[in-house]
């Protein structure tokens, strides 16, 4: 099934992604871990997507990593995956922070998920500020264009 993530019809990866979804275990997140690597950037965007959906804690490291991605909208569900991941995503994000500072992608990607948790820990509100202070777009930084499935 994650093979058919890079099919040419939408419908047909969404139909694949769903199916993946469902059985969820975690024999399907490893495939979906290896698939955020792929040059193609819609089997990275579905594989993100559908990580997001399974929410398995062990699909956090690669879910960082994918906030360096070369795709915005790639960046966007892994960082929508991490939140999925609640505290596990956060904890794995400040890490990745720590050696990936110099990315602007990185920081707008982590500011993302930060950003969910600004109301529910005043710890975070100062790792925010700095990172705005980086990059003043990411006050109002918005999803990116939805190009692949839904």
């Amino acid at each position: 099934m994650v093979a058919q993530l890079s099919d040419d019809e939408a419908s047909m990866r969404e139909k694949s992604r769903e199916q993946l979804v469902q059985l969820g275990n975690h024999e399907v997140t490893r495939e979906l871990v290896l698939a955020l690597i792929d040059p193609r950037m819609q089997v990275r965007w579905e594989a993100a997507k559908a990580l997001q959906a399974i929410a398995d804690p062990l699909s956090a490291a690669a879910l960082m990593h994918a906030l360096d991605d070369e795709d915005e909208d790639v960046r966007w569900v892994a960082a929508e995956g991490l939140i999925a991941l609640g505290r596990t995503g956060l904890l794995t994000v400040l890490s990745g922070l720590m050696k990936r500072a110099g990315s602007v992608a990185f920081c707008r990607s982590a500011h993302h998920v930060f950003s969910k948790w600004r109301t529910d820990a005043d710890a975070i509100n100062p790792v925010l500020a700095a990172l705005e202070q980086l990059d003043s777009a990411m006050t109002d930084h918005r999803p990116p264009s939805r190009r692949w499935s839904r």
